[in-house]
């Protein structure tokens, strides 16, 4: 089998997904903190679930346009810690929307910072990516500093905020938990 590690960070490693990642990834979907910041109809094992093997088909798909990560701690790399990606279907080329959720063990850590940094500089050097957008709840203090820190302005706002990085050359994330969904243009 190749190797699934995509890449690692001080504290963490970043792989594809398997299915033993299934039931800790759908489990988190029923914590009332983690789903806090998630919509209604995303909480729940079948909406988990149905979202778990969306990510396996993913990995197969040629070509591929979506890329959904396990994210494990480096001391535990079959510990579930989270999950990060990038979706590429349907926006013009050289674009990406970014995402990160974390268990509620790892917020405040600068876990999530940690992550995103280095996960942005793999979607740029690996698949080009240039331009990054992302969404967060309004409420979802976290995700929105996490947005900033990345260097993303917040562009508009409905029911979610919108960030992104065009305006200044920066970087843009939006959230649903303590996750993140980021796109950056340049």
């Amino acid at each position: 089998m190749a190797d699934r590690n995509i890449f690692t960070t001080e504290r963490f490693r970043i792989r594809e997904f398997t299915e033993d990642d299934r039931e800790p990834f759908v489990a988190c979907h029923f914590d009332p903190v983690f789903s806090s910041h998630h919509l209604e109809h995303e909480r729940g094992g079948a909406h988990a679930s149905s979202v778990f093997d969306a990510f396996l088909t993913w990995q197969v798909e040629q070509p591929r346009e979506n890329y959904q990560f396990a994210v494990t701690s480096r001391d535990d790399p079959t510990g579930y810690v989270g999950n990060v990606g990038l979706r590429t279907r349907g926006l013009p080329s050289g674009e990406g929307e970014l995402g990160i959720e974390l268990i509620p063990a790892w917020w405040r850590q600068g876990a999530a910072s940690e992550i995103m940094r280095s996960f942005v500089a793999w979607a740029q050097d690996s698949l080009g990516i240039r331009t990054f957008v992302a969404e967060t709840v309004p409420e979802n203090v976290a995700a929105n500093r996490l947005a900033e820190a990345v260097g993303m302005i917040a562009t508009r706002q409905t029911e979610k905020r919108h960030w992104s990085s065009r305006a200044q050359g920066s970087l843009a994330i939006s959230s649903d938990n303590d996750g993140l969904s980021l796109k950056r243009r340049l």
